[in-house]
């Protein structure tokens, strides 16, 4: 049965240009009307009761006026500790709908439910099993039936909360041989199980993760699907962390995002301070939750990706040049790690410009602060350093993939984190991004991850911040162009000389602590 749902907000202009209409698909509200398609049978399989259980879905989408004939999918998988509730909640009705609105395609699926025996942790892996096998189902329905509704195969994504981000996890990075020993795969069957639509892909391109977590972290692995993870920090069911497990569920939101920062998968994380389970049932922090989840996806999309974007990895030669030097060279006690993106790289005068001889340089292209995460121990590992300077500015630039000023602060905490790790008691600095006319339209958010980290830094021990944009901002709070090269982002030498006048004196300070 099909029915149009009229949403309370209302979107300005959402048809009144189709250019308009095609930059903002994704990122905001374009439909202010919204069809279901209820109670669709995916699959069929065997419960816990030995009997035969339809497998039911509803699908939420883009009015049937949208033209687009492929829309990436976003299905969503109900909590309940795989006990209780269903397809229908306040948490699927949010995500979908708000999903639906920037024009994806979304779902809402029952699965099997029912945990077997005395409850343990094995009970409980089977339940899982079983959800996951179902969840697969679903899947392929869509890939099946991708035609019918205008889905892109190429890009399913799925979520859910709680037990439900516990089942999209283990769709998307269990493999066959790492199924627990104590599930009963002769009873349950094979990993993609017998749910229904066989033949198909159950491959997914992405998760969120909404505080879930998973029985293995290294399910994850290098070249597996992106991962966004939400929780909060006061979780008392779920951990965020792995301070304590949930039947056997041990590794929460935190832990996963930084499997996926030392592996090397896109990831993101949003954590909610102070906040429990299903952050609290609050709808605003699940509104927000919502917002910083369609923020992250929009990022994965096909439209934001390039034909050869490899990542992390892209990288390597860089990175083993660092290494070549590191075993070639010997740095004194007294040196400093000047490590960073283009900023650091074309510095040639830096040692001339900060009056300081004994620097480690250690600049790498258009680098971002995800692949400083992946590199941050082959670069600071061997060289010992007396103090880390760190500068990075390709993470907001006024592109469809720039990442919140929040993420940009949780990564620097991770980069910080694992430092510290090696090197417990060295200074660790962030040099502020510094303004620059091409990225001008940005400003105000990098602005906001400056203040983020510059805060963070005050309430703790041994790490600090330098802020420099006042000396390249004029009179009218603008750049001043004739310290930037003709590419107005990158300082010319005059530039570095100011950079270097700026920040001097703190740079020295901090490097004697």
């Amino acid at each position: 049965m099909m029915r149009k749902m009229t949403c309370l907000l209302l979107v300005a202009g959402c048809f009144a240009s189709n250019n308009l209409f095609a930059q903002q698909r994704f990122q905001s509200d374009v439909f202010n009307t919204i069809d279901s398609i209820t109670n669709i049978q995916f699959g069929e399989a065997t419960n816990i009761k030995n009997k035969e259980e339809k497998l039911l879905l509803d699908i939420v989408m883009p009015p049937s006026a949208d033209t687009m004939k492929r829309r990436p999918l976003v299905i969503f998988i109900h909590g309940g500790g795989f006990q209780n509730n269903s397809k229908i909640g306040s948490l699927s009705n949010m995500v979908c709908q708000s999903f639906a609105r920037k024009g994806y395609v979304t779902a809402t699926i029952d699965y099997r439910l029912g945990v077997e025996g005395q409850k343990t942790n094995a009970d409980y892996a089977n339940a899982l099993y079983r959800a996951q096998q179902d969840g697969k189902a679903a899947i392929r329905f869509f890939r099946k039936h991708a035609d019918k509704y205008g889905i892109d195969t190429a890009q399913i994504f799925i979520t859910g909360g709680s037990a439900g981000s516990k089942t999209c996890l283990a769709i998307a990075y269990m493999n066959e041989h790492e199924i627990p020993e104590s599930v009963d795969v002769k009873r349950w069957g094979s990993l993609e199980g017998n749910s229904g639509n066989a033949g198909y892909s159950s491959r997914v391109h992405g998760v969120m993760n909404n505080w879930g977590s998973i029985i293995n972290y290294e399910w994850i692995n290098k070249g597996d699907a992106p991962l966004f993870n939400v929780a909060g920090t006061a979780d008392k069911t779920v951990p965020f962390d792995s301070s304590y497990d949930y039947h056997g569920f041990k590794y929460g939101p935190y832990i996963l995002y930084q499997r996926c920062l030392q592996v090397g998968v896109p990831t993101g994380w949003r954590p909610f301070e102070g906040a429990g389970h299903t952050l609290d049932n609050n709808k605003t922090k699940q509104d927000s939750c919502i917002r910083s989840m369609a923020g992250w996806l929009f990022a994965q999309l096909a439209i934001n990706k390039g034909k050869n974007d490899e990542g992390v990895y892209r990288w390597e030669k860089d990175i083993n040049v660092f290494d070549s030097l590191n075993a070639a060279e010997k740095y004194s006690k007294k040196s400093i790690l000047l490590v960073g993106s283009s900023y650091i790289r074309m510095w040639k005068n830096i040692r001339q410009d900060l009056k300081y001889t004994n620097i480690i340089h250690r600049g790498f292209g258009g680098c971002n602060l995800r692949d400083v995460a992946y590199y941050i121990h082959r670069i600071t590992d061997p060289v010992q350093p007396k103090a880390v300077f760190i500068y990075v500015g390709n993470d907001i630039v006024g592109t469809n993939k720039d990442k919140a000023p929040e993420q940009v602060l949780e990564l620097y905490k991770y980069v910080v984190k694992e430092i510290q790790s090696k090197h417990p008691s060295i200074p660790i600095t962030w040099l502020e991004i510094s303004p620059s006319e091409r990225r001008w339209m940005v400003w105000d958010k990098v602005s906001e991850a400056n203040r983020l980290i510059r805060e963070y830094s005050g309430t703790q021990t041994g790490l600090y911040c330098i802020a420099s944009s006042d000396s390249f901002l004029g009179k009218d709070g603008k750049p001043i162009t004739s310290l930037y090269l003709s590419d107005k982002l990158h300082y010319n030498e005059e530039g570095y000389k100011v950079w270097g006048n700026s920040i001097r004196k703190q740079v020295l300070k901090i490097s004697k602590k």
